[in-house]
């Protein structure tokens, strides 16, 4: 139980932060955020480590959700594999 709601905690954070990076701090290109759907399937891979990404990296996914939300759960993502 605390392995799925850890996990359900991150994928909100990372669609979250996806969605609204047109209004967050370190986005000097003024990306707007991701549509639901794309901000959703991008969460959904990265939380469960597949990492397949539908968009075009720096060209729609600010230096934020980069760091906080993409690097963070590339990480996460395999430390809860290896601890499950």
């Amino acid at each position: 139980l605390a392995l799925l709601a850890f996990n359900l905690a991150g994928f909100l954070l990372l669609f979250a932060v996806l969605l609204l990076q047109g209004y967050l701090p370190l986005n000097p290109q003024h990306l707007p955020g991701q549509e639901w759907s794309l901000a959703f399937n991008t969460a959904v891979s990265f939380i469960t480590n597949t990492n397949w990404q539908a968009y075009s990296g720096e060209a729609s996914v600010s230096y934020l959700s980069q760091m906080l939300g993409l690097t963070v759960q590339n990480f996460v993502s395999a430390a809860t594999g290896l601890a499950v």
